[in-house]
């Protein structure tokens, strides 16, 4: 136990409070908190934009690989027709190297609200027999906080920037 008495006999001087904490003490340690999660918060949405991109651009290279792979000794090339904010993968049935609606046959048709694409071929591009795309061109994806994704394609290899 403590000896109070003796205590304030040599200098020392002990105060015990009994109230709690006190209303100010609450509401600025409630509003540290609303700023570290309002900042966590941030943070996440740009995290997840940027997971959404990758995911994206890993999406459309793989159905780039899917097409080539199924041209590759098939008598009809596969290959992908592009907008803005969708790509579709077909079947080129007529051999016109280019996406023809009501003709060729679409085996997936993909959209999403966030990210945007440009760079692509206007008519959709094929993988011919031997497995190369008939153009070249470098496809860019891009999410509402500017952060880019690139998939170049060659005639001899399509690679992910």
């Amino acid at each position: 136990m403590i000896d109070a008495e003796n205590e304030s006999k040599r200098g020392i001087t002990l105060k015990f409070s009994e109230k709690g904490t006190s209303m100010m003490e609450i509401l600025i340690t409630v509003a540290i908190l609303a700023v570290l999660a309002s900042l966590g918060f941030t943070s996440y949405k740009e995290l997840k934009a940027r997971y959404d991109l990758y995911s994206t651009a890993s999406r459309i290279y793989g159905d780039m690989e899917w097409c080539r792979q199924k041209s590759m000794g098939s008598p009809h090339g596969y290959g992908l027709y592009f907008t803005s904010k969708s790509y579709k993968v077909f079947k080129d049935m007529n051999d016109n190297g280019s996406f023809d609606s009501g003709i060729d046959t679409e085996f997936k048709d993909t959209s999403f609200n966030h990210i945007t694409l440009s760079g692509y071929p206007a008519g959709g591009y094929v993988y011919s027999r031997r497995g190369g795309p008939n153009s070249s061109f470098t496809l860019t994806l891009r999410d509402h906080y500017s952060h880019t994704k690139q998939i170049v394609v060659s005639l001899f290899k399509t690679r992910m920037k």
